[in-house]
């Protein structure tokens, strides 16, 4: 689909041989990535539908399902297992089976359709994914904030009435999307057989069929596309820029509360954070690095392509013509491989998540094995959910509260009667423990 405005700006110099150079090595890559891309996105569909599948049923477990970031997550995956899809049937039709030799037109009018309705699709459910991550990382800092054990930001009632919003919105801002494209019939040429003779048995002599094609609406492109801009516009900024900027701020506002609470559970058990060999025993913040990785992970997918979508908001011929031509699969490739590390993170984050899974899974021999060895320190024994997205984020409290459990020191013999010893033996109730411990402490995560 060729996009013209009349009166665009210009995003390259095409007199400047850097430009030429630049542009002739976008082409070169496009034609060299090209003849793979399928294949590794039929790869990543296969296996993004597979453990979104079991994703959806490990959280949907009686463990499981009453923590609201997992009920989010579940609705994250279920949105993940539809894109995937969705991609797959394209990417089989479009690009596997759309060969010279093909004896059927890949071009009919329901074919059309179906990459109308999987371009809607793949923009709704995508972008529910980023905002659900959104949701769930402000609802994992308002948990902090409230300081309270049965907060209601944990409840998953809330957090469907959450999803269930978040979708709404999304497919409503979508529809102009939708909206400023039609499918006409195709004026510069038919589809016929291929002319090898393989075919002609399907066929009478000298058939043709109709070839249609999808285009931006005349009403949509009149006036230097203005409304096809404001679609732009609207979607790059609500889709992709604030749920950028949105995420980059709670994440690092969650991970500046939970070093203030380590600060305050050091310095309560250490009775005032002396300085110590003991204290460099202490294990290292393991969910602060694995959350750094997932922020990485989560703007490396998603921050390219806000990026583009203003710039194809503002230089949209050029942008359509040789930046998303030309980049449009690695960009796809990003969204598939965001839409399929989820599982993974989990599996690598929560050891409740690993038993429930290996208890579907796995023999109860081999079970017992990896629960063993999932609940040994340093191992992220009682890890919980995760705080993430579709993109992503994972919910992580339950590695705050593991060292909680596991990191206390060692102490001399003449000293069982110190206070940190007392928090041992007391329950939490009875001990004095910062509330932000306790929180993270008691999350069904």
């Amino acid at each position: 689909m060729n996009m013209h405005c009349d009166n665009d700006a210009a995003l390259f110099d095409f007199e400047s041989n850097s430009t030429r150079e630049f542009l002739l090595a976008l082409s070169t890559f496009q034609r060299v990535y090209a003849p793979v891309h399928g294949r590794i996105c039929v790869v990543l569909c296969l296996f993004g539908v597979f453990t979104n599948l079991i994703h959806c049923v490990v959280l949907t477990r009686p463990s499981m399902r009453n923590s609201a970031v997992n009920c989010i997550m579940t609705a994250v995956a279920l949105c993940d297992m539809g894109t995937m899809a969705s991609y797959f049937v394209y990417i089989l039709h479009f690009v596997i089976q759309k060969t010279p030799q093909s004896c059927s037109n890949a071009m009919t009018y329901w074919w059309m359709f179906f990459l109308l309705i999987h371009m809607f699709l793949s923009i709704t459910l995508h972008t529910s994914t980023l905002w659900l991550a959104v949701a769930m990382a402000f609802m994992r800092r308002m948990t902090l904030r409230a300081a309270t054990l049965n907060s209601r930001w944990q409840k998953a009632k809330l957090a469907k009435r959450i999803c269930f919003c978040v979708l709404g919105v999304v497919v409503v801002l979508s529809i102009p999307t939708l909206m400023v494209h039609e499918i006409l019939v195709y004026p510069l040429d038919r589809w016929t057989p291929p002319r090898d003779g393989h075919c002609d048995y399907l066929y009478p002599e000298n058939y043709t069929e109709t070839l249609y094609t999808i285009a931006v609406t005349k009403s949509a492109v009149a006036h230097g596309c203005m409304i096809f801009k404001t679609n732009l516009w609207l979607s790059g900024i609500l889709f992709k820029v604030i749920p950028c900027f949105l995420l980059i701020l709670l994440s690092g506002s969650l991970m500046w509360k939970l070093r203030q609470a380590e600060k305050k559970r050091r310095s309560f058990l250490l009775n005032g954070g002396a300085a110590n060999d003991t204290n460099k025993s202490l294990n290292p913040d393991r969910t602060t690095a694995m959350l750094l990785a997932i922020v990485t992970v989560f703007l490396v997918t998603e921050l390219p392509q806000g990026a583009l979508a203003i710039l194809n908001g503002i230089y949209t011929s050029d942008v359509h013509r040789y930046i998303y031509f030309n980049l449009g699969d690695i960009l796809d490739l990003l969204s598939l491989m965001n839409s399929s590390v989820n599982f993974v993170l989990y599996c690598l984050m929560s050891s409740r998540y690993r038993n429930t899974f290996c208890s579907l899974i796995l023999p109860i021999s081999k079970c017992r094995c990896v629960s063993s060895f999932a609940s040994a320190p340093g191992m992220g024994g009682h890890g919980g959910g995760v705080l993430g997205g579709g993109i992503g984020l994972t919910q992580f409290s339950h590695d705050y509260a593991s060292r909680t459990r596991f990191d206390l020191p060692e102490f001399p013999a003449r000293r069982r009667s110190s206070p940190a010893y007392r928090v041992m033996r007391e329950p939490s109730s009875a001990a004095q423990i910062p509330l932000s411990t306790k929180v993270s402490d008691n999350n069904n995560f």
